[in-house]
């Protein structure tokens, strides 16, 4: 990307505090030159240099690492705190360590995760998107935790449409793309093979990037979801139909570098492609190598022009 990263005051929730977020937040953030503000439970964090806004454990904690509801309040808690402080322009970015949906679930909460939880406070219509590296394209998902089954009556040209323009207008305000090329995945196999293996294709995506081109974009599609990845160089960027269609790639390509970047929020916010991983928690096994790029990643899209 070429930019000249400034000093920012990062938000950095530590996640579900059972799982590994509150020490891999830790380990990175002691080795970036910004502002790190913590947001957890001070008893899970430990002793760190960074400032921290304490977010205690309320209730009772589990025996071992694991699902909890006292884990679920405590995460969303801080995820609460550090949004009041970006809306008040006390931070700059937000970078979010694992929550747990089982412990959001048994703490009231809901099993969405992060990002529609993103998109209600900021009401906004965010889309999940990857990287990791700057010479390779940003994965992103037009649908993203919902059964097998019910994607192809989700996909729609209307959503489609939407979330290539969103796509776009991000690759050139953040990630600095000044012609983006953007290649969009077909949902069934050979991209439908001229609907004998189906017909979203040609009922939603061909009349949507049909449109698309229209209007002046480079967009292609739809790709076959078996070759797409074969060729991704030539793109800025491709949109996947499900979550395994674009995951699967992204984490076998580079699975401790891959970032997740909520696209289409008033503020940058990104973390890292893993989650709680609570069986290794407390072991010190836990590598802090994705969210170090997810604080890295962070401070480049938030220093963009």
């Amino acid at each position: 990307m070429g930019t000249k990263t400034k000093r920012l005051r990062i938000a950095v929730t530590c996640g579900d505090p059972f799982g590994i977020g509150p020490e891999v937040a830790c380990a990175a953030a002691a080795k970036v030159v910004h502002e790190v503000t913590l947001y957890g439970d001070p008893q899970s964090l430990g002793d760190t240099p960074c400032e921290i806004v304490a977010v205690p454990v309320e209730g009772e904690r589990p025996e071992r690492p694991g699902p909890s509801a006292a884990g679920g309040r405590a995460a969303l808690a801080a995820l609460d705190r550090a949004l009041t402080d970006l809306r008040a322009g006390r931070q700059d970015l937000l970078v979010t360590a694992p929550i747990s949906k089982e412990s959001c679930v048994l703490a009231g909460g809901t099993a969405e995760g992060h990002t529609p939880l993103l998109g209600r406070f900021f009401e906004a219509e965010p889309l999940m998107a990857f990287c990791w590296d700057e010479q390779e394209p940003v994965v992103a998902l037009l649908t993203v935790h919902m059964p097998l089954k019910a994607v192809a009556s989700a996909l729609t040209s209307e959503r489609v449409e939407r979330a290539v323009r969103l796509l776009e207008r991000e690759l050139r305000s953040r990630f600095q793309k000044t012609q983006p090329r953007i290649g969009v995945l077909g949902l069934n196999p050979h991209a439908g093979e001229g609907g004998r293996m189906g017909t979203e294709e040609a009922d939603h995506l061909i009349p949507a990037l049909r449109r698309l081109r229209d209007d002046g974009f480079d967009v292609e599609g739809p790709l076959p979801g078996d070759t797409a990845f074969a060729v991704r160089e030539r793109y800025d960027a491709l949109l996947a139909m499900y979550h395994d269609q674009g995951l699967g790639p992204v984490k076998a390509l580079a699975f401790t570098r891959a970032v997740n970047v909520t696209l289409g929020l008033p503020i940058v916010r990104t973390s890292p492609a893993h989650g709680t991983a609570f069986d290794i928690a407390g072991t010190g096994k836990a590598d802090p190598a994705s969210m170090m790029a997810a604080l890295e990643w962070g401070a480049r899209l938030a220093s963009a022009p």
